[in-house]
C-alpha cells in the first residue's frame, strides 16, 4: 500500500515492550511519500534493557532502526517529532528548540503537515499536555514501570491462552477500561489538545503519548479541529497507524503483519469497519477488540 503520508509513534525500541517483528513488516510492505515518527520512538527510559535482550531480538530492534534509514536514504522525507522517552535528541535540535535536517531527517519538537485537500495539521507526540510528566517525572517513570510490568504479565497470560487455543487478549486495554480515571485522563488529554489546536487555527492536531488510537470529529454546528492519535507499537491488539490517502482523508489503522484493517476516518463517508476507542467503550461499559491474525478479508468489529 502507498499512502501519501503516515504517522506512527510509541514503537519504544530499545525496550522489550517494542513489537518490532509487527513494526519492521509494517514499514517494509508499504510506501510512504513522508513519514513522520511522532515522539517515543527510542525509549531511552529503557535503554539499559537491550543490553539484555537476546541476540535475535536485539537484532529485530535494530532491524526497525535499519528499515527506517533505508527509507531515508532512498528518498522518503522522515520527520521525527520527539518524546518524551526519546527526550535526549532535543539535545541536538537548534537553537530555540529549532528543527534541525540530518540528510532526508528532520527533527523538529513539532510540525505542521498539509493534507492534499488542504487542511492543516499540527503534529507533536502530546507529552506537552501531560501535567505529570511535565510537573512529577518522577511520577511517569513509575507509571511507565507499572506500564511495563502489565505488558509482561499480558504476555504470560496470552501464552497461556495461546496453548488453550484461546484468541488474544489485551490486559492494558482492560484496566484502562476498569480504572474510571484512566479514562478521565485520556478526556482531558484530548480536550487539551484540541483546545491548543483551536486556539492556534489549526484544522487538526496530531499525536500520540497516551498510547489510545483515536480519530475524534467535531460535530458542532460551527465546526472545529479534528483530534488524532497515532496510538502505540507495544501491544498486538494496540499496533496502529494513522495514514492520509492520495484525497487527503486519514484512516487510523490497525496493522495485522500482512495488511491494513480500517478502524476510523475523517471521511464519515468512508464505509468501512468502526471500533469504538477505550475512553468511548468506557462511557459504553463494553469491550471492542480486533484480534491480530484472526482478522477476516473483510474488517469485523469483534466485541467480548
Amino acid at each position: 500500500m502507498r499512502y501519501r503520508a503516515c504517522w506512527i509513534s510509541d514503537l519504544h525500541l530499545g525496550s522489550k515492550k517494542a513489537e518490532t517483528e509487527l513494526i519492521y513488516s509494517f514499514l517494509k510492505k508499504n510506501e510512504f511519500d513522508a513519514l513522520y515518527l511522532n515522539g517515543d520512538i527510542i525509549d531511552i527510559w529503557r535503554w539499559k534493557q537491550a543490553g539484555l535482550l537476546k541476540a535475535k531480538d536485539a537484532q529485530a530492534h535494530i532491524n526497525v532502526v535499519q528499515r527506517i534509514l533505508k527509507l531515508a536514504k532512498k528518498g522518503t522525507p522522515i520527520h521525527f517529532t520527539v518524546g518524551n522517552h526519546d527526550e535526549f535528541l532535543s539535545h541536538f535540535l537548534g537553537e530555540h528548540d529549532a528543527a534541525r535536517d540530518f540528510g532526508n531527517i528532520n527533527l523538529a519538537e513539532r510540525v505542521e503537515h498539509t493534507t492534499a485537500d488542504g487542511k492543516r495539521y499540527l503534529i507533536l507526540h502530546g507529552h506537552q499536555f501531560d501535567l505529570v510528566t511535565r510537573t512529577a517525572p518522577w511520577i511517569a517513570k513509575l507509571g511507565d514501570r507499572g506500564y511495563e510490568f502489565t505488558i509482561w504479565v499480558n504476555r504470560i497470560v496470552n501464552r497461556v491462552r495461546r496453548r488453550l487455543g484461546m484468541r488474544y487478549w489485551s490486559l492494558s486495554k482492560f484496566i484502562k477500561l476498569k480504572v474510571k480515571k484512566a479514562t478521565m485522563i485520556i478526556g482531558s488529554f484530548e480536550e487539551s489538545a484540541l483546545h491548543y489546536a483551536r486556539d492556534h487555527g489549526f484544522d487538526g492536531i496530531i499525536c500520540g503519548h497516551i498510547h489510545n488510537p483515536e480519530i475524534k470529529l467535531n460535530t458542532s454546528a460551527s465546526g472545529g479541529p479534528v483530534y488524532l492519535n497515532s496510538g502505540c507499537w507495544t501491544d498486538r491488539a494496540n499496533c496502529n497507524a494513522l495514514v492520509e490517502r492520495m484525497d487527503g482523508s486519514i484512516d487510523l489503522i490497525h496493522w495485522d503483519g500482512e495488511r491494513e484493517v480500517v478502524m476510523k476516518s475523517t471521511d464519515p463517508s468512508r464505509g468501512e469497519a468502526y471500533v469504538p476507542t477505550v475512553y468511548e467503550l468506557g462511557k459504553q461499559g463494553v469491550v471492542g477488540r480486533i484480534e491480530p491474525g484472526e482478522l477476516s478479508e473483510e474488517p469485523v468489529l469483534r466485541m467480548l
